[in-house]
């Protein structure tokens, strides 16, 4: 399985841990794929200093942890938009060039695009109960 995780999967897990954290370390202890692109990891930083006011210094902590964990795709030029919301193009190209199975987010831009070309796109909520039905997280977490 292949998964991205949007921006808002890494700032809910760097912020406050628990869920995010045990969805993310499922998913690696699943051996599934998990992608990120230099958008995300550029987007993050910035949502991480400038709209939240963490220190540099954590931000780019957190940023190299994202790294560790993940395969870089840098997606090319395509067709593929997302109409409401341009600022998640890239994002949505992303995934598509990594290949994923699943996006996951909360942006309902990305969200109500669900399905798109084979990629299935979910909340955290949902992906979190994805790997709760696989057994990868007990249900009382």
């Amino acid at each position: 399985m292949k998964i991205f995780f949007d921006t808002n999967v890494y700032v809910a897990e760097a912020l406050l841990g628990a869920a995010s954290e045990e969805m993310l370390e499922a998913t690696a202890r699943a051996s599934w794929r998990i992608y990120v692109s230099t958008y995300v990891l550029n987007e993050f930083e910035r949502v991480m200093t400038e709209q939240l006011g963490c220190s540099a210094r954590f931000a780019s902590l957190s940023r190299r942890r994202v790294v560790r964990r993940a395969g870089m795709v840098e997606p090319g030029a395509s067709r593929h938009d997302v109409p409401d919301d341009t600022k998640d193009t890239p994002i949505l190209r992303a995934a598509l060039e990594a290949g994923v199975d699943t996006l996951v987010t909360n942006d309902r831009h990305l969200l109500d695009l669900d399905p798109y070309e084979g990629v299935r796109i979910v909340s955290m909520t949902k992906y979190h109960g994805i790997l709760v039905s696989e057994g990868l997280i007990r249900r009382d977490s």
